[in-house]
């Protein structure tokens, strides 16, 4: 018998995530870069991080090579840390500060514009490899990944979403 002649109360189980075939870029919903770079500015930079985030979970849908789920929380837990930090630097008065906080500040600082840049670069690599752009012009490059880094990436979804869109 089947499951619900053995117990009529059961939930039907279903499939309820749209599957996405590889290289479907459809799976991104399109926002302006300047919205990302105002959102960026208004949030003193959590957008950003957020952008990343949601559009790393939406690639990592379409494409075999994800992006691991453990970098991607280390990449926030360090932005997090770097920002309650900076903000307890901020609260503290500059005569009470020791060297080891001055430094540990400057340390996650670090560390967190290390990380969101390898981030940003894996999520250029897939994106890259995904639409299998090489030598056309949605191809995202390297210098303005590492300068624009999310604005950068934005407008390359944004570019390959409105190709799609016109055919």
């Amino acid at each position: 018998m089947n499951q619900v002649a053995d117990n009529p109360y059961v939930a039907p189980e279903a499939e309820l995530e749209v599957q996405h075939e590889a290289g479907d870029l459809s799976v991104f919903p399109r926002f302006t870069t300047w919205a990302v770079f105002g959102l960026t500015i208004i949030t003193l930079g959590i957008y950003a991080v957020y952008w990343m985030y949601s559009r790393t979970r939406h690639l990592n849908s379409i494409t075999e090579d994800r992006i691991s789920n453990g970098f991607v929380g280390a990449a926030v837990g360090v932005y997090i840390a770097s920002g309650v930090s900076s903000i307890m630097m901020g609260l503290t008065d500059a005569s009470a500060l020791s060297g080891t906080m001055v430094l540990i500040d400057g340390l996650l600082g670090l560390a967190s514009w290390i990380l969101m840049l390898v981030w940003a670069f894996k999520f250029r690599n897939r994106l890259n490899r995904v639409t299998d752009s090489r030598g056309k012009p949605t191809w995202a490059g390297p210098i303005l990944t590492f300068f624009f880094s999310v604005f950068y990436l934005s407008y390359k979804v944004n570019q390959h979403l409105d190709i799609r869109a016109s055919r």
